[in-house]
Order: C-alpha cells, then sequence, then structure tokens
C-alpha cells in the first residue's frame, strides 16, 4: 500500500510540473501548485480528493476547451455563416434571400483546424490564472483579468484561420490554401492578424460578461440546491442565458471586425471606432445590428453547448485527477 501511495504521489508531482510550465509563462511565473503543500500528498489517502491548483485547472480547461470548441463549431458553423454574410450586407439581404443559404459550411475547416487548439489554450490560460488571482480580485475582478490574459494568446493563434474563415464565408474566395496564398502575397504575414486588435476589442468585453454572468447564475442555482453541482441540463440553460445576453449587446462590435477582416488586400484597415462611425452614418441602426437574429440564435445553441460541456468535461477530469471542488 505504501509503495502504491508513493507511485500516486510520484505521477501526481512529474503531471503537476510539466503541465505548470505553460500555465507559469501566461500568468508571469505563477508558482507551482501553490495552493496544494507537497507535505499534504503523505497526509492524504489515495481515495480522497484535494483541492484544485493552478496545474489541474489548466489541465482541465485544456481539455474541456478542445472539446467544447469542436462541438460548437461543427454544430454552428452554417449559422456563423448566415451572420457573417449579413453584416457585409446588412441593407441589401433579408433573412429569406437564398443566396444566405449557399454553402453554409464554407471555412468549417480553418475554423476547427484553429479554433479548438485557440480555445483549448483560452480555457487553460483563464482558469489557471482565475485560481491565482481569485483570492486577490474576488471571482468577478479574476474573471475579467483572466479573461484579458486568454483573449490576448487566443486571437494569436485563432486570428490568421478567423480572416481566411471569414473571407470564404463572405463568398470572397472559394478555397482556403488558395486564400491563403492569396492573402501572404497581396499584404505579407501582416495581413493574417488584419483585425487581431478588433478581434480582441470585440471578444473580452463579450467573454468576460458571458462567464461573469454565467458564474452569478451558477452560483445562484447552486444555492438554490444546497450546493449541489449544476446538472448537464441546468448548466446549458445558464450558458444559453448568459451567451445570448453577452453576444446581443456586441454586434456592433462584431460587424466592426467582420467590415475590418474582409476589406480588400489594397486597403488600409482603419480602427475599430472608426469602422463603427462609417456604419452608423452610411447604414444606421440597422448596419450596426446586422446579422442580430442569427447571432442570437447561434449565441443560444452556443451557450447551451459550451457549458454543459465545459463543465461535463470539467467535471470528469477532476474525477480523474482526484480533484474536488
Amino acid at each position: 500500500m505504501e509503495n502504491r501511495a508513493l507511485t500516486q504521489i510520484s505521477r501526481r508531482s512529474a503531471v503537476s510540473g510539466v503541465l505548470l510550465a505553460p500555465a507559469a509563462v501566461a500568468i508571469g511565473g505563477a508558482r507551482a501548485g501553490a495552493t496544494t503543500p507537497p507535505v499534504a500528498y503523505t497526509m492524504t489517502p489515495i481515495a480522497a480528493a484535494t483541492d484544485a491548483s493552478t496545474s489541474t485547472e489548466f489541465l482541465s480547461g485544456l481539455i474541456a476547451g478542445f472539446a467544447q470548441k469542436t462541438i460548437k463549431e461543427v454544430t454552428l458553423h452554417p449559422l456563423d455563416t448566415v451572420k457573417t454574410r449579413l453584416q457585409l450586407t446588412s441593407t441589401r439581404r433579408g433573412l429569406l434571400d437564398p443566396a444566405l443559404y449557399k454553402d453554409v459550411y464554407s471555412g468549417l475547416a480553418p475554423a476547427v483546424v484553429s479554433g479548438a487548439p485557440a480555445a483549448s489554450v483560452f480555457f487553460a490560460i483563464k482558469d489557471s490564472v482565475l485560481q491565482q488571482l481569485k483570492p486577490q480580485l474576488g471571482d468577478t475582478g479574476g474573471t475579467v483579468a483572466a479573461v484579458g490574459c486568454a483573449n490576448l494568446v487566443y486571437w494569436l493563434v485563432r486570428n490568421p484561420a478567423e480572416v481566411i474563415k471569414v473571407r470564404r464565408q463572405s463568398g470572397g474566395e472559394s478555397d482556403s490554401a488558395a486564400a491563403a496564398t492569396a492573402l501572404w502575397r497581396e499584404i505579407g504575414p501582416g495581413g493574417f492578424y488584419r483585425g487581431y486588435a478588433s478581434n480582441v476589442a470585440y471578444a473580452f468585453p463579450v467573454d468576460s460578461s458571458k462567464f461573469v454572468l454565467y458564474s452569478a447564475i451558477k452560483d445562484a442555482w447552486r444555492r438554490s440546491k444546497g450546493g449541489a453541482k449544476l446538472s448537464p441540463l441546468e448548466a446549458a440553460v445558464g450558458g444559453a442565458l448568459a451567451t445570448m445576453a453577452a453576444q446581443g449587446v456586441s454586434t456592433p462590435l462584431d460587424v466592426a471586425r467582420t467590415r475590418i477582416m474582409t476589406l480588400p488586400a489594397d486597403q488600409p484597415a482603419p480602427g475599430v471606432l472608426a469602422t463603427l462611425k462609417a456604419v452608423a452614418d452610411e447604414e444606421g441602426l440597422r448596419g450596426l445590428y446586422a446579422g442580430l437574429a442569427p447571432k442570437v440564435a447561434r449565441a443560444l445553441v452556443s451557450g447551451a453547448l459550451q457549458f454543459s460541456v465545459l463543465e461535463g468535461v470539467k467535471d470528469a477530469v477532476d474525477a480523474a485527477l482526484g480533484v474536488k471542488r
């Protein structure tokens, strides 16, 4: 029994050390396992659960982020395509225009190939940073700071494929490889990061408000259940409400980033505020909220999928690592 316990401790320590290295870089050198002193291993029976640490949060976020993003992209890509096309031609198309629904899976490959790893990194960083900052900043402050750190890295990974995806959805390109080659030839490597600032400017307030709202809904729901965890259905409902609210009010920022990423290669990319002003002047409120209907519909399904999968996968990883929350 003693040998088995030592083996369990050794494996845990090795995994924690390996996983913590990227997390420490992301959060500026946080100490490994700060909330789980090594001596505790010798005092804890094998079957007993331990508190979550930075390394376990990093691992569970890494796996859960990859799983939920893959499911979301495959399921929701058609709605995303329709929304993108409406945002580009908001004053000329209605939801009944059949052209909106042609080749709705255009751009799926780059979205999945880059989206799943980017989301994996996002949740790994967000969850591990939140684990470190929550005691100092509280749940809301820690969440906002963690989302900000995670978004900067997420869009470094995601932006190149996002540019290609949006260009394909808009109908400007018919092949992802050809689109990437043309973009490189016309603009160079900087073309793949066109819209990076607008993507971060859009994603940060949306993700921050979404996760803060979901946390509040989750905490209130758990209190009403006497502290019991949310079921997958309850997590889906809470996630859908939080995501719908956050995505709905952020539509003008989404319109701006879409317009910036799909500008002709020879046209300089304007800033977010300049783009919003131009859309407002030329198209009014309708232009600023173009694509709202499919965007809200997508948000409802996206939030339900995201948070139910996140909760389920994180619970499974926690059980495998012997972590309690």
